[in-house]
């Protein structure tokens, strides 16, 4: 399969806010966390999200198994929500729109066709 990844929309559209959304503090969300991406297998699948915070706003990078790594933009974190858009090689974009409960995220990737795939992770680092 492969995955068709332009985007050119907004994560944002994937956005839902509820009265339940629990705020996240800077500590739940940084660290790393490996992450899985089901039904694509072509070198993005899975790896790992390296989250900071940096003069006040979210940085993340994507370490991928065998492809380097990416750099994520648009970074935003609302509620137990995050999202955030990748250029997959140079020029492809995809949306991710993430939901983290604890050491577990899960959520979608999101193409610029409306293709979604779900994505699952644990917390690796720091432990607490």
């Amino acid at each position: 399969m492969v995955l068709l990844v332009s985007f050119t929309g907004t994560a944002q559209d994937g956005f839902r806010n509820t009265a339940n959304d629990k705020t996240l503090e800077p500590t739940d969300l940084l660290g790393i966390w490996s992450y899985r991406v089901a039904g694509i297998n072509n070198g993005y699948e899975e790896g790992l999200l390296i989250v900071d915070k940096m003069e006040g706003l979210y940085t993340m990078q994507i370490q991928l198994q065998n492809r380097g790594s990416l750099n994520a933009y648009d970074v935003l974190v609302e509620g137990d929500k995050m999202q955030f858009h990748v250029n997959l090689d140079g020029v492809e974009r995809v949306g991710v729109v993430l939901s983290i409960k604890g050491k577990e995220l899960e959520g979608q990737v999101i193409t610029e066709e409306g293709s979604s795939f779900a994505i699952k992770g644990v917390k690796q680092l720091p432990e607490n």
